[in-house]
């Protein structure tokens, strides 16, 4: 909260500098507060929204390497490891999120916590739907008494499925996004730039060498918003 606050505080003494050079001082004052009031806003909306930024995206980190780290669960058990031995490999193996998550679980078994509870905090704690819903299946199947070895190798051949299908649909979802960045590139900006010198020629409209340039300008920042957006709809994932 109080970063929030340091940055408006700055913001606004930065803007009331620069609008004192071409306003008179009152002016400049309102339209600093005005522009320092949005700013903060808009990084208060940051501010509140950063701890479930940051749990998605380590959610996806975990996603990453699920399925390796289920693979090798399942090798331990197949051999002849008992789960908790399993799990405790598997946190030291170096999947990264998936290895911290399973070395939490390994840990509250230690602590004296029966394994399904251990496993029903460690999907809790994660904001991984698949990894809540691994979890659910191995829960059910220890309490069931189930195979846990066919169980593991179900959530793995259905794990490797849905990462197959995020891959398929984003590859045909990358063809639109890839003609709307090519249409903002080169067709937009070559034909907004040819209707300008025919109006400009023939009806007397002013246009100027700055709306030009800010036409040009915001053609850019749509194709830097383009690329943004089609990289943040890439599948996390690592066949």
């Amino acid at each position: 909260m109080f970063n929030v606050l340091f940055i408006a505080l700055g913001f606004f003494g930065l803007l009331t500098v620069v609008g004192t050079v071409s306003k008179p001082l009152p002016q400049a004052l309102v339209s600093a507060v005005g522009m320092s009031a949005l700013l903060a806003l808009l990084f208060f909306f940051v501010y509140l929204r950063y701890p479930l930024l940051l749990a998605r995206k380590r959610a996806e980190q975990l996603e990453r390497n699920l399925a390796f780290a289920l693979k090798d669960l399942y090798l331990q058990v197949t051999s002849g490891v008992g789960l908790y031995d399993a799990l405790i490999a598997v946190s030291r193996a170096g999947y990264g999120e998936a290895s911290l998550a399973f070395g939490s679980a390994a840990h509250d078994v230690a602590s004296g916590t029966p394994i399904a509870s251990a496993l029903e905090r460690m999907a809790a704690r994660s904001e991984s739907q698949y990894l809540k819903r691994t979890t659910w299946q191995l829960v059910n199947t220890l309490r069931s008494g189930a195979s846990l070895e066919g169980a593991l190798r179900s959530l793995i051949d259905g794990l490797m499925l849905s990462q197959r299908d995020k891959i398929r649909g984003y590859t045909q979802e990358l063809n639109l996004w890839v003609l709307l960045y090519m249409l903002f590139a080169v067709a937009i900006p070559t034909l907004g730039i040819t209707m300008m010198i025919i109006l400009s020629g023939m009806a007397g409209l002013g246009v100027t060498p700055g709306l030009f340039v800010a036409f040009l300008v915001i053609c850019f920042f749509v194709q830097v918003l383009l690329i943004g957006f089609i990289h943040s709809r890439r599948p996390v994932v690592d066949l």
